[in-house]
């Protein structure tokens, strides 16, 4: 007797949703794995431009045979007797292709001048070119991104796909940064459509890192004669010459401070001052005076005070000196006198 025939399965739309999600979920898996485990290697513009996670030597190598690459550029500075490092170094040598080492910060906006030199050393390095950072998301993502940008004709929403989770970056956290950088610019465009040279432009001249640019004067004599023994006060004048509000609070952190340090005459730090803790918000083209307060000195002599502004964050987070963002602290001598 012959067995029984199972009946075809019905392809009922239960049954294809469901065989839908197992693929969706197989890709996201496999795509998970090749961003957080394996390498991160995708093509920006094939052929021209492409992007990775940190490479081994060998893994670097093959890359560069695979695609003809002539420049690397390693967006994690320069990090001489790391193994890392070293072994990129190496490959790049033994390969006969440049190697372009820039600093970024997958957590802080990047600097203007370093953003003009990112753009420098793309006009002027020979190409095909690999692009990476550590996991290839987010800093990798932030110059793949301007690479889209300067050299096609993609809009900025496309371009702005190089930021998506497929890379490994998420628009989130403190990596979010990555992101508001290309907010500016958008809120920049004031609904002019994209181009390369409008993005060059805004990159090289206008771009500000948010709320992190101040223009800081001293009042007052410009050299200031202080007498031995007594404490003195400062009246320094911040203005915002940034983008954004400035927001100062009376707790000792979540809002920008001013942070004033005594050096002596050889830069050892004597005493940091404080001054700004208050409700207030200040607007772009704004200023407002803070009073800052020191303790006595008892020598006689050349002293030195270093000024900038401070965004305080939470606890998990780090400070922000308004210095690591290119803004130019206030640096004046001091003469006590005996």
């Amino acid at each position: 007797m012959d067995a029984p025939v199972e009946p075809a399965r019905r392809l009922t739309r239960r049954n294809v949703l469901r065989f839908a999600g197992a693929a969706a979920l197989l890709g996201i898996s496999a795509e998970s794995v090749r961003v957080f485990a394996l390498t991160n290697r995708h093509a920006i513009i094939p052929g021209k431009a492409y992007r990775s996670a940190q490479l081994t030597e060998v893994q670097l190598q093959e890359m560069i045979r695979e695609h003809g690459i002539r420049t690397v550029i390693n967006l994690r500075g320069t990090c001489p007797d790391t193994g890392w490092y070293d072994g990129e170094a190496r490959a790049t040598h033994a390969a006969n292709v440049s190697q372009e080492d820039l600093s970024l910060s997958a957590k802080r906006l990047p600097p203007p001048n370093e953003v003009r030199r990112m753009i420098e050393v793309l006009d002027r390095t020979e190409w095909p070119i690999l692009i990476h950072c550590q996991r290839g998301a987010d800093r990798t993502g932030l110059v793949s991104t301007s690479v889209m940008l300067l050299y096609t004709n993609a809009t900025l929403a496309k371009a702005r796909r190089q930021l998506w989770p497929r890379y490994g970056h998420i628009r989130g956290g403190r990596t979010v940064v990555i992101d508001q950088f290309f907010d500016y610019y958008e809120a920049w465009l004031v609904r002019r459509p994209h181009t390369s040279a409008l993005f060059r432009d805004w990159a090289a001249n206008h771009y500000c890192p948010g709320p992190y640019r101040a223009e800081l004067t001293l009042l007052g004599p410009a050299k200031p004669t202080l007498e031995r023994g007594r404490g003195f006060t400062l009246t320094i004048r911040a203005k915002n010459t940034s983008v954004q509000n400035w927001t100062f609070h009376t707790g000792p952190a979540g809002g920008i401070q001013l942070r004033a340090h005594l050096l002596s005459d050889a830069g050892r730090k004597m005493y940091t001052a404080h001054a700004g803790l208050v409700e207030a918000t200040l607007k772009p083209g704004d200023s407002r005076d803070f009073i800052v307060g020191f303790p006595p000195v008892t020598e006689p002599g050349r002293y030195l005070i270093h000024a900038d502004l401070l965004d305080t964050q939470p606890i998990d987070l780090h400070d922000a000196d308004f210095v690591q963002y290119g803004s130019e602290p206030l640096i004046f001598e001091v003469i006590v006198r005996s």
